[in-house]
């Protein structure tokens, strides 16, 4: 059952249609770009080294920005919020390019700057209850009708972040659970735990739209 949620809300939400995406294919691409990003930027005082950084970076922007944007707005579930991180993403990706290392993904590298960002922001909140103590809701307040997308946003919403994060860049992203585990900085066992017990939250809280349908 979750496997059709989460197509119905790939499908309708920004960003989903990169999910699980041939990541080898994408790592050589994203790697190309950013060699000549980097090499434009150790000749920034020439207008050809400039140019070649302007335009490498202008890709990889493009290729990363509405993915960037939709993961900061899952985990952060406030749009002003998501934007702010979403600029301060790649803000840094320019001024910290040195810091990358090659022998790891391009996309897993700025999806770790954006979780840093996030993490910040979410500390400087009320902190989070603890999961296991995090309440279920039976229904949402406001009535979504038979539109599937906006019930699935409300029911990711519902997550903790800890469980929340891990399942964005799985379905939403397609990261690799190595990459997953990469950003976040634990381990495969850890990430996989935590995308199930997600994906079971997920099934306790669109339980009752099932029921209505069989009703």
């Amino acid at each position: 059952m979750e496997y059709q949620v989460l197509n119905s809300a790939r499908r309708g939400g920004s960003g989903g249609g990169t999910a699980y995406k041939d990541r080898d294919r994408e790592n050589a691409e994203d790697l190309v770009l950013f060699r000549e990003f980097s090499a434009g930027l150790a000749a920034m005082d020439s207008p050809q080294g400039a140019r070649q950084a302007r335009e490498a970076y202008t890709k990889i922007y493009l290729r990363y920005r509405e993915r960037v944007y939709a993961y900061c707005l899952r985990v952060l579930c406030n749009e002003q919020d998501a934007q702010d991180m979403f600029q301060d993403v790649f803000l840094r990706l320019f001024t910290r390019a040195t810091s990358f290392e090659e022998e790891k993904s391009l996309g897993g590298w700025i999806f770790t700057i954006a979780h840093n960002l996030c993490l910040n922001k979410i500390r400087d909140r009320k902190p989070y209850d603890d999961i296991d103590d995090t309440p279920l809701m039976s229904l949402p307040s406001e009535d979504f009708g038979e539109n599937w997308p906006e019930r699935i946003e409300w029911a990711m919403n519902q997550l903790p972040v800890e469980y929340r994060e891990p399942l964005v860049l799985r379905e939403y992203q397609g990261l690799s659970y190595t990459e997953i585990a990469e950003v976040l900085r634990t381990t495969l066992p850890a990430i996989k735990s935590r995308i199930y017990r997600a994906k079971e939250r997920l099934r306790e809280l669109l339980a009752p739209y099932y029921k209505e349908q069989i009703d």
